[in-house]
Parts: structure tokens; sequence; C-alpha cells
């Protein structure tokens, strides 16, 4: 996994809901761990774009639901800045579903993917419509 070019704000939290963009049947997520993340003692896992957590399905098909699973953020409200100095941001938060091999468990990417996102995870980028 390659690391990220633009210095992210962790934006999201554990127990933060979010929009499923693809098609593997999840609609909503709620995150549940953070990977990779050591903070300090009571604070909250944070996490932001690009970053890898485990989420459970809240809303979806019935043999989706309730499931742990990875995920991984394409896309997020709080604005971040790029290293050329462009801001950028997002409508809403979403993420994509993995396999354990970090590759997505579905066929088709919903909305854009930020190119971060795209050129840490190769096989997402691939198959992301618009990359922003």
């Amino acid at each position: 996994m390659k690391g990220l070019t633009s210095k992210i704000p962790r934006a999201l939290q554990t127990g933060s809901k979010m929009v499923c963009a693809d098609n593997t049947g999840a609609r909503v997520v709620q995150i549940v761990s953070v990977f990779g993340y050591h903070g300090v003692k009571n604070r909250q896992p944070k996490m932001g774009l690009g970053d890898l957590a485990t989420v459970t399905v809240k809303k979806g098909t019935p043999d989706m639901k309730r499931k742990l699973v990875r995920a991984v953020v394409v896309r997020q409200k709080k604005e971040f800045r790029r290293p050329n100095g462009l801001r950028v941001s997002f409508e809403e938060n979403a993420m994509i579903l993995l396999n354990e091999n970090g590759d997505p468990r579905g066929t088709d990417i919903k909305g854009p993917v930020a190119r971060e996102v795209a050129e840490r995870f190769p096989k997402v980028g691939s198959m992301a419509t618009i990359i922003i």
C-alpha cells in the first residue's frame, strides 16, 4: 500500500455512518475500528480519506446486513489540501468494501473517487469512472 501525497485530516471517527459507494448490496455502513491507528488512551480512533477500517453493514440486502467487512474511504466532506495548493472536498462521506487482499468486493463504484485513493489502491482506481 502506497503512502498518501497529501496530508489528509482525520475527520471520521468510530461510530460514523457512511454511504457505501459500490454495488455489493450494502447501502449504509458504520465504522467499527480503524486499521493502523495508534492514538492516546480514551481517544476515539479517527480516520480520513484512503484509510482502511472494519465496518458493519447497517442497511442493505439481507445477506449483507450485520456483517463485519473491510472498507476504504473514497470521499470525505472535510476539505483537504493537495501539495499544489488545490483544496478538495466532496458532498458526502463514502466508502467501498474490500476483501482481505485489498481488492474491491463490488464491480462498480458510484460517484467520484479521490486521486489519493486511486493511487493507493490501484484496483479501486481502475474501477472508478471519475477520479478527482
